[in-house]
């Protein structure tokens, strides 16, 4: 066959039938491995993996956020801002989006921390719909 004689049935004759030898190639490529790695002692590999991919450990101890890495705050920080929010605030308390901009925190993240862990705390006082004060101890023994 010459390029003059070449029209496009047979071309794409030509075309099929290459794509056929390349994925019997493959193929022969998969099953030579195969053999090898019986012959190695290995166990077959289906070639695909299960399940969710491993964490790598940089991952594990920060997300990373505009292609800077933030680190997570560690445990009971969250409370401890809280604290010294309400506490400045008084008497009159805080909002929960007041609150959220003023220590650098989501308003979701306070409030469910309200829901969670503060509703357990007899010192954190609900005094509206999203309005919390700390109640402070009195110093000093009861008669």
């Amino acid at each position: 066959m010459t390029l003059t004689n070449l029209n496009s049935s047979s071309l794409r004759s030509l075309i099929k039938l290459t794509e056929r030898k390349e994925a019997l190639a493959r193929e022969i490529e998969k099953i030579e491995g195969q053999l090898s790695s019986l012959i190695l002692g290995k166990p077959l590999s289906t070639g695909k993996r299960r399940g969710r991919p491993a964490k790598s450990p940089s991952s594990a101890k920060s997300k990373v956020k505009a292609g800077k890495p933030v680190k997570r705050a560690k445990r009971g920080a969250l409370k401890t801002k809280i604290y010294a929010a309400l506490r400045a605030a008084g008497d009159a308390g805080m909002k929960v989006p007041d609150l959220s901009k003023k220590i650098g925190v989501k308003s979701q993240n306070v409030h469910v921390w309200f829901s969670s862990t503060g509703k357990k705390l007899p010192e954190i006082k609900r005094i509206g719909k999203g309005h919390f004060k700390l109640l402070e101890k009195a110093s000093g023994n009861k008669a």
